[in-house]
């Protein structure tokens, strides 16, 4: 048995599924909570809307000790990140504002992890907008099987798919992992750019992190894009495996870490 729910919350789509022997009331409560805790995120980190926390701060209209702890939180993550990415990753634009939108998205999917876990359900998948945290047991024996857009089409339910990671345990692809972050430059170019240079990031279409926590795996994501092969090797070291595609003369092509493990690609 399983309830599937979808809402809207930070502008993107985001899709929980529950699977057990669990109320169809108390997945419509719980699908309500997660709604209202994403918009508060919203209202803390969005770049785009004036009345942001990160907004005001960055006009100078308001400092880090004004804004709720959860905002110095994510900026540590942040910085922690950038150490570790030997700072391909970085909440610093090349203009000097802060934005910490890199792992925003998949620390809010990750701190919903407490209000899932109250439910006892068998198992749980939660994704946004390519990225995806799951626990427990899936709905099928195949496991939680994940498809992975193709860069060259629009985002849309009906994109087609260049690949199938199966995360959690089960089905012949397993990567025994419960997170998959993916980035990537193809329908918003410019959005991801290069520490180092300032630039826009061109050398990756897109990016596919798997591993155990979320946000590390979306740190990654980004640094990938905008490193190439030689963070995807470093990204390893870290605990994460990495599919990286380019696109040349319209074709995919990939390139995988060894314990990248799909199918259908």
């Amino acid at each position: 048995m399983s309830e599937r729910r979808h809402f809207v919350a930070m502008a993107m789509d985001v899709d929980l599924e529950i699977v057990g022997d669990v109320e169809p009331t108390t997945v419509d409560a719980l699908s309500h909570h997660l709604e209202t805790d994403l918009a508060w995120v919203d209202s803390v980190f969005s770049t785009y809307r004036e009345d942001s926390w990160i907004s005001r701060i960055n006009r100078g209209e308001a400092s880090l000790a004004d804004a709720p702890p959860a905002l110095a939180e994510v900026l540590d993550l942040c910085e922690s990140f950038r150490d570790e990415t030997d700072g391909l990753f970085d909440a610093r634009t090349p203009d000097g504002r802060i934005d910490p939108t890199g792992i925003v998205k998949t620390w809010a999917l990750e701190r919903s992890r407490w209000r899932l876990s109250l439910l006892g359900a068998d198992g749980w998948r939660l994704a946004c907008s390519g990225d995806v945290t799951v626990a427990g047991r899936a709905p099928t024996e195949a496991g939680w099987r994940i498809g992975l857009a193709d860069p060259r089409h629009a985002p849309g339910p009906d994109v087609p798919v260049v690949g199938v990671v199966t995360l959690g345990a089960g089905g012949p692809a397993a990567t025994g992992m419960h997170a998959l972050a993916t980035s990537g430059l193809a329908h918003r170019s410019g959005h991801i750019w290069d520490p180092r240079t300032g630039q826009p990031a061109a050398q990756i279409a897109q990016a596919s992190v798997i591993g155990e926590d979320l946000v590390r795996c979306d740190a990654w994501a980004t640094a990938v894009v905008v490193g190439g092969k030689a963070a995807a090797r470093a990204a390893q070291r870290h605990g994460v495996e990495v599919q990286a595609l380019s696109i040349v003369e319209g074709a995919v092509r990939a390139s995988r870490t060894a314990g990248w493990r799909s199918t259908g690609s």
